[in-house]
C-alpha cells in the first residue's frame, strides 16, 4: 500500500525521491482507493464504510461472479464515510470489488 508524502516546501533529495516514488505508483494504477464487498442472500441495499468516502466521489461495482453479475445496481448515497449501494432485486450471497473516483467536488 502506499504512503502520503509530507508536504514541506523544502526540496530535499529525500523529499523528491519519495515524491516520485508516489507519483510512479500512482501511475501503475497502485492508488489504494479499492474494497471488497461481499452482500449476503437477501440484501437489496448495502452500505460500505470507509474513511475515503465523501460526497462527490463515484464509485463502481464490479461483479467477482456470476450472482453479482446477474442483478443490476446504482450508487444511492455517498457521504462523509460511507456510500449506500441498493440492488434492483436481491443477487443471493455475492461479492463485488469497488474503486472509488473523483475528488469529491463534482458541481452540478
Amino acid at each position: 500500500m502506499g504512503k502520503f508524502v509530507s508536504q514541506t516546501d523544502k526540496a530535499t533529495p529525500a523529499q523528491m525521491l519519495a515524491l516520485a516514488v508516489a507519483v510512479n505508483a500512482a501511475l501503475r494504477g497502485e492508488t489504494a482507493n479499492t474494497g471488497l464487498l461481499e452482500v449476503a442472500a437477501g440484501q437489496t441495499e448495502v452500505t460500505v464504510q470507509d474513511a475515503r468516502c465523501r460526497a462527490g466521489r463515484l464509485a463502481l461495482l464490479i461483479p467477482l461472479d456470476a450472482a453479482a453479475s446477474a442483478v443490476d445496481w446504482w450508487l444511492a448515497d455517498m457521504t462523509r464515510n460511507s456510500m449506500t449501494f441498493e440492488f434492483s432485486s436481491s443477487p443471493g450471497a455475492c461479492r463485488y470489488g469497488w474503486p472509488l473516483m473523483g475528488d469529491g467536488n463534482i458541481k452540478e
